[in-house]
C-alpha cells in the first residue's frame, strides 16, 4: 500500500526534467504543509468570532414561534390569467309526452320482455323435453307449473320430470341399459390429464381425427386394393400357364419354391402400363401424406419391382390352391389343354417342362411347345 501511494504521489508531480529526482516523502520534509494559527492574519480571532450554532437565520421577532409562521404566496407566484365562465347553450325542453304515449310505450315494453321471457321458457321447456325423449308438440297431459324463480325451485323441477319419464317407463329404451360400461386403458393412465381424456373420448366417438390418418386411411385402402389386383391378376396367369403346360404334369411335382420362382417377362412387359400409373396414384397419396404426418410415421414410395417381389411371394399359396382345386375336379392331375381355361386365352397341349424347369419359362415358350405339339398330332 505504501508503496502504491508513493507511485500515486509521483505520478501526480512529477519531477522537472532537469533536476535531481526526488521521491514524495523528501518533498513533503523539505517543504511541509502549513497550518494556520487562529490568531494568524486572515483568520478570526477567538475573540470576535461567533459560534455559528447560536447565530440565527432570519432577523428573530421576540416572542415569535414556529408555529406563528404563515406562508404567503409569492407575488411570481400568482397568475395574471382570468379565468371566465362561459355558459352552456340553451338545450331545447323536450316537448312532453301525453299520457296515453306514455302508457302504450310502457306496454310495448312489457309485450316485449314478456316474449322474451316466454322464448326463454319455451327454450329451456323443449330443451328438458329433449334430453327427457319426449315427442314434440305432443299435448301436455296436465297444466305447466309455474316457473321458478331460484335454482332450488329448478332442482325441484327437474326430479319431477325425471320421476315422471322413469314411472312412465321413457328410459328403459335407453341406449347401452343393461350393458356394462365400457372403459378404456387411458381412462386409469395417470399421465394423461382428466380433461385430456374427455376430450379426446368425445373425438374418438364423434370419428373425427386429424387429417394426416384420414389420408392414412385412404392410403391404406388404396394399397390393398392395388395389391389385390395385382395378385389376382398373376393369380390367373400363373393357372393358365401351369394349366396349358403338358396333361401329365402332377401335383406333388410342384412345390411352392417352384411356383413362386415362376416369372412371364411378357406378361410383365404388357402390364407395365397399368403399373406405372397405379404406383403413380399411390406415390401422389404417400407425398400428400408426409407432407402432413408427423417425421416419425412417414412412409416410403412404393416402387414396382419390390411390389412384384412381394406378389410372387405372396401368391404361391394361391396358385397352389386354385391348381388343387383343378386337379380334384380332373382326378387328382391338370386338366388337358384348354379344358377349364378362360376364352381369351385359348386352350391346346404342349410339352413344357415342370418342377425345376418352369422357372424362367416365358409365355413365349409356351406357345412354341404348344405349336409343335399341334402339328405332331395332324401328322
Amino acid at each position: 500500500m505504501q508503496d502504491a501511494v508513493l507511485r500515486m504521489l509521483v505520478d501526480k508531480y512529477k519531477p522537472l526534467r532537469g533536476g535531481p529526482l526526488r521521491t514524495a516523502d523528501e518533498k513533503l520534509k523539505a517543504a511541509p504543509p502549513q497550518v494556520a494559527a487562529p490568531g494568524a492574519p486572515g483568520e478570526p480571532s477567538s475573540s470576535t468570532a461567533r459560534p455559528r450554532s447560536h447565530e440565527p437565520l432570519l432577523p428573530a421577532v421576540e416572542g415569535h414561534e414556529p408555529w406563528h409562521t404563515t406562508f404567503t404566496v409569492p407575488s411570481h407566484a400568482v397568475s395574471s390569467v382570468r379565468y371566465g365562465r362561459i355558459p352552456p347553450s340553451p338545450r331545447p325542453a323536450p316537448a312532453p309526452v301525453p299520457a296515453d304515449e306514455k302508457a302504450r310505450r310502457k306496454a310495448r315494453e312489457e309485450r316485449r320482455r314478456a316474449e322474451q321471457g316466454g322464448r326463454l321458457l319455451r327454450a329451456r321447456e323443449s330443451t328438458l323435453d329433449y334430453r327427457l325423449g319426449l315427442k314434440a308438440g305432443a299435448a301436455p297431459t296436465e297444466q305447466r307449473a309455474p316457473t321458478p324463480v331460484s335454482l332450488k325451485g329448478w332442482a325441484s323441477l327437474v326430479e319431477d320430470r325425471i320421476e315422471k319419464a322413469r314411472i312412465e317407463g321413457q328410459f328403459r329404451n335407453v341406449k347401452g341399459r343393461g350393458q356394462p360400461i365400457q372403459r378404456t386403458t387411458d381412462e386409469k393412465n395417470p399421465f394423461i390429464a382428466r380433461e385430456e381424456f374427455i376430450m379426446n373420448r368425445i373425438v374418438q366417438r364423434q370419428g373425427a381425427a386429424p387429417p394426416w390418418v384420414e389420408i392414412q386411411r385412404e392410403l391404406e385402402s388404396a394399397v390393398a386394393s392395388f395389391r389385390e389386383v395385382l395378385k389376382q391378376s398373376w393369380t390367373r396367369r400363373a393357372i393358365r400357364v401351369l394349366t396349358l403346360s403338358q396333361p401329365s404334369v402332377q401335383l406333388p411335382a410342384l412345390s411352392l419354391a417352384d411356383v413362386t420362382a415362376l416369372r412371364d417377362a411378357e406378361w410383365e412387359v404388357r402390364e407395365q402400363a397399368y403399373h406405372d400409373s397405379a404406383l403413380e396414384e399411390l406415390n401422389a397419396l404417400v407425398r400428400k401424406y408426409n407432407g402432413l404426418a408427423p417425421y416419425a410415421v412417414r412412409r416410403p414410395y412404393f416402387v414396382r419391382g419390390a411390389e412384384l417381389d412381394r406378389m410372387y411371394r405372396d401368391c404361391g399359396e394361391d396358385i397352389l390352391r386354385g391348381l388343387a382345386e383343378r386337379a380334384r375336379a380332373h382326378g387328382g392331375s391338370l386338366p388337358p389343354a384348354g379344358v377349364g381355361d378362360d376364352p381369351e386365352e385359348g386352350g391346346g397341349g404342349s410339352g413344357a417342362p415342370a418342377g425345376d424347369a418352369l422357372r424362367g419359362w416365358s409365355l413365349r415358350d409356351m406357345v412354341r411347345d404348344l405349336l409343335a405339339a399341334l402339328r405332331g398330332r395332324s401328322r
